[in-house]
């Protein structure tokens, strides 16, 4: 008996997330799927069900002890000013909440969201939306490599801002493949001055 199958709209309502969200976990491997000869995705209803239960045990298909931080702090905003939305995509829990507390002094109209790996980054993505995404590139399972290729195949770099946040070198760089040229490279330790005149020229610029 053939197993029952679905659409990636289906797949978007029965796991809660934006079909463009679906788009983007097919892409980077997260859910399973393939395409009919007239180029549509189509899902296992049995892999969608155990991704489900992965999300809501808090945990990615290869990563199953990692706990998904706080995803979203609003911090407070002027009337009539529309709050930049920054995701910060890294590994070290630690300097989370070191971004978390930062960006919270500044006073600033900002949405903030945290996600401690690329798999989660890319779920942060697609159902937050970022104007600025501050990544970092060496991250278990999807690294911020991966995430890149992931975002460029959906043409969603162009909608937003990327700053790298990397330890590694410019010959470490190099042996990957290159990184797109409308993003900022800086190599640790994290240039908070620099995040938050981003952060301003995305206030001026509305």
């Amino acid at each position: 008996m053939k197993e029952d199958v679905c659409t990636s709209r289906k797949a978007a309502e029965l796991l809660g997330v934006t079909p463009r969200t679906i788009q983007l976990w097919a892409d980077a491997g997260i859910l399973d799927s393939w395409k009919t000869p007239g180029g549509h995705r189509r899902f296992y209803l049995s892999a969608v069900q155990k991704l489900s239960e992965e999300i809501l045990e808090g945990r990615s298909p290869s990563l199953a002890d990692t706990k998904m931080p706080k995803n979203e702090i609003v911090f407070p905003t002027p009337a009539r000013v529309q709050p930049v939305k920054v995701l910060v995509v890294d590994d070290d829990k630690t300097l989370l909440r070191l971004y978390e507390l930062t960006i919270q002094s500044w006073g600033l109209p900002v949405e903030l969201a945290l996600a401690n790996d690329g798999y989660h980054g890319l779920i942060e993505v697609g159902r937050f939306n970022p104007d600025l995404l501050i990544l970092d590139l060496q991250m278990p399972n999807i690294d911020g490599f991966s995430v890149i290729e992931v975002l460029k195949k959906q043409n969603l770099l162009e909608q937003m801002l990327l700053m790298i946040i990397s330890g590694l070198d410019e010959n470490a760089l190099s042996e990957h493949n290159p990184l797109p040229d409308e993003c900022t490279v800086i190599q640790k330790p994290i240039p908070f001055l620099k995040i938050r005149q981003q952060v301003e020229n995305i206030l001026v610029s509305r």
